[in-house]
């Protein structure tokens, strides 16, 4: 028989060496992260037609294989980024969620030992102590408004710094992949390199943790990677760079530019950042949609305790018998309504005037310029959009106004017509934590007593118990002459069953008469007064300037301001809105915390979908080994049987 038996036994254990060596492989690398399991593949070598039969010549060994399924793959990419950017969101809003906590309660006791202050300088007006108490105690919510803002903003300079490291992460991951796709085109040539396949298999698991990716793979093994979808990453052996930029319109926050190969610096900017995926999605979405409207939404509530603050100020007067000064700062300085407004334009600056801080969402927004004085604003959080008119600036004709009053609480000049290109945001309470200062030196300054008196007459009918104050924002053409105080408000049959009210001066003379009532409010000069009960035909009131300084009646509106419902249209005391804003953090916080846990879940699930076909399985390997062994054994053995039979048939004579 023409058969080689020696030639047969040597491939068999030539087989068996390759089959053991590839166990080998597999048990080595059993804690190789992102190894798959590899198996030598075996057939037969051709056979041998002899004697009218065909007879069998051996094995061989065609390919070493590793065992590897693109779907599964495909879904555990998936998955990683789902499961890597909601973890790291969570985390960081969990940072935000301590932080939010420790400073609400912090302001939650000031805010209680300030209303304290002002129960005891409105029971005593005119002891220094408590109105030097008061001021203390103001200035401890100053400093927690200060240092909230303080805290996000370094919090935000550290997102951004983490920004950056990562870029350059995602760049080295790119220019690993891209020189693994040259490896293996060129190893291809010659058969299948699996270790090298496994080593981008895991740059682009890593890549898939920091930024939502996909692949596509070429005839040549080569495999390209786009951001999202969109944009490349990786183009066969050419790698693209990720770069971090100063941000447009705003600075401070940074964006991101992808460099192409050899494109002398010129680079793509990746807009919509925040829907990266990923750790670095979740980088920009809270850097940009948590961190900023949480500022702007404190800034709202510190801006509102300035105004009132300011505004009871203003119509008292203080321990010397001075009017009363700001006690926090002008929540309309000039410096601060420029910096409400941020564009990329240069040559259009902005002003955001705030008219009605009950009406303020602590929201922000992109503005948009349509052509034709029409604008687009979009709330960033929501993506609330409203088209508005500008309508233009009576004082400078240049200038656009956009009328926000009655719907957000603020109104935005800007200082000149922009380009439909130009990118602009509107961030009208982001700065009111850090911008609130406490503008009075000495307790004497705080403006306890009311500027004005009213006293019901003794023999009035009614139950009326009305308040008088100066009304905000009245010309003064309008206000009322010192030489008329005091003033009688008198309180007449209209002649159909109705009242009517009328003023007159000391002297009886009438000021104004038949004055409107609305809701029990009444203006007239520059007074504004609230009846506070039902009042009856014949009743009078008299309105007098205070003659005192050291009385409780302005006292009394401080204190006030701790029930009173002003903020979120008239829904929420201070103390309210604090905590809306640390509930809905806390609120966040584990809402992302369950998304965190389900995608983990469903990572593990496709995981381990993939191991069940790629991982290795020691109890599989050493079975392999021993079956291995003993092919290997027995194919040694037909190699010694040829050798005894050839060196028998040699010694025949």
């Amino acid at each position: 028989m023409a058969v080689d038996i020696y030639q047969t036994g040597v491939s068999g254990l030539l087989a068996a060496q390759a089959q053991l060596a590839t166990t080998g492989h597999n048990i080595a690398n059993v804690n190789t992260e992102g190894y798959h399991r590899q198996r030598a593949e075996q057939a037969t070598t051709m056979h041998m037609f002899s004697g009218g039969s065909f007879y069998g010549t051996g094995t061989r060994v065609t390919d070493v294989t590793r065992m590897y399924q693109e779907y599964a793959f495909r879904d555990v990419l998936v998955n990683n980024t789902e499961k890597a950017g909601a973890e790291a969101l969570y985390n960081h809003l969990s940072y935000l969620d301590k932080t939010m906590t420790s400073v609400n309660s912090g302001l939650a006791s000031s805010l209680d030992d300030l209303y304290s202050a002002i129960n005891a300088v409105a029971d005593n007006p005119g002891n220094l102590g408590n109105r030097e108490l008061m001021l203390a105690n103001a200035q401890d919510i100053v400093d927690h408004f200060n240092e909230f803002y303080s805290s996000l903003e370094q919090e935000q300079m550290i997102k951004n710094r983490d920004i950056e490291s990562r870029a350059a992460h995602v760049s080295s991951l790119t220019a690993g992949i891209a020189d693994l796709n040259q490896q293996i085109m060129n190893a291809g040539q010659n058969g299948t390199p699996n270790d090298l396949l496994d080593q981008r298999d895991q740059l682009i698991q890593e890549l898939g943790k920091q930024v939502q990716i996909t692949t596509l793979k070429d005839s040549n093994g080569m495999i390209s990677v786009m951001l999202a979808g969109r944009e490349p990453l990786v183009s066969g052996n050419q790698a693209y760079q990720m770069e971090v930029r100063e941000g447009s319109p705003e600075h401070k926050q940074s964006e991101l530019y992808l460099v192409a190969p050899n494109s002398n610096g010129q680079a793509t900017r990746i807009k919509g950042s925040q829907a990266l995926g990923g750790e670095m999605g979740a980088l920009f979405h809270y850097r940009d949609q948590v961190l900023g409207p949480n500022l702007s939404d404190m800034g709202k509530t510190a801006i509102a305790i300035a105004d009132a603050f300011n505004k009871i100020q203003a119509q008292g007067v203080d321990l010397n018998g001075d009017p009363g000064k700001s006690m926090f700062n002008d929540i309309n300085d000039p410096d601060a309504m420029s910096r409400r407004f941020v564009g990329s334009n240069p040559n259009v600056t902005g002003a955001v005037e705030i008219t009605d801080t009950g009406k303020l969402t602590g929201g922000e927004y992109s503005l948009q310029y349509k052509g034709g004085n029409e604008y687009v604003l979009t709330d960033i959080t929501t993506g609330k959009r409203q088209t508005i008119t500008a309508t233009a600036d009576p004082t400078d004709p240049a200038a656009q106004v956009l009328d926000l009053s009655n719907e957000l609480g603020f109104s935005l000049t800007l200082s000149d017509e922009p380009n439909v290109s130009d990118e602009m945001l509107v961030q009208p309470t982001r700065q009111g934590a850090i911008d609130l200062e406490l503008k009075l030196n000495t307790g004497d300054q705080i403006a306890a007593s009311g500027s004005l008196t009213i006293s019901p007459d003794g023999d009035n009918k009614g139950t009326a118990k009305p308040s008088v104050s100066v009304a905000e924002s009245v010309p003064p053409a309008s206000a009322i002459d010192e030489s008329a105080y005091p003033l009688t408000l008198k309180v007449v049959d209209d002649g159909a069953g109705g009242l009517q009210y009328n003023v007159q001066d000391k002297d009886g003379n009438d000021l104004f008469t038949n004055v409107t009532v609305t809701d029990g409010k009444m203006s007239f000069g520059d007074l504004e007064l609230t009846l506070n009960g039902d009042p009856e035909a014949f009743d009078q009131f008299e309105i007098r300037q205070a003659s005192g300084s050291g009385n409780n009646e302005n006292a009394l509106a401080f204190a006030e301001l701790q029930n009173k419902k002003w903020l979120n249209n008239g829904k929420s005391t201070v103390t309210d809105s604090l905590n809306q804003t640390a509930v809905g953090i806390g609120s966040l916080t584990r809402n992302q915390g369950v998304k965190a846990e389900a995608a983990g879940a469903a990572y593990q699930q496709s995981y381990d979908r993939m191991m069940s076909t790629s991982g290795v399985n020691l109890d599989e390997e050493a079975a392999n080994l021993l079956r291995f062994q003993q092919s290997y054994m027995a194919a040694a053995r037909v190699v010694s049987t040829a050798s005894e039979t050839m060196n028998t048939l040699l010694q025949i004579r």
